[in-house]
C-alpha cells in the first residue's frame, strides 16, 4: 500500500465517522442489537486503524 493510498483510506474513513456521527445525533431513538461495551470496542478500533492509516506515511522506512 502506498503512502497515497494509505491517506485516501484514512481521509475516506474519517468523513465516514463524521456522517455516522451526523446520523446518530440526529436519530438517538437507534441502536445496536449489542451491548454498549461492544460497541465502543468497535469505535476504538475503527479510531486505532484510521490514525495507524493517517500517521504510517509519514514513517520513514529503510
Amino acid at each position: 500500500m502506498t503512502k497515497k493510498h494509505s491517506r485516501i483510506i484514512a481521509v475516506i474513513m474519517l468523513v465516514i465517522a463524521v456522517i455516522f456521527i451526523g446520523i446518530a445525533l440526529n436519530n438517538p431513538q437507534a441502536s445496536f442489537p449489542w451491548s454498549n461495551t461492544i460497541t465502543y470496542i468497535f469505535y476504538g478500533i475503527y479510531i486505532i486503524v484510521m490514525m495507524v492509516l493517517f500517521v504510517a506515511p509519514f514513517n520513514k522506512s529503510k
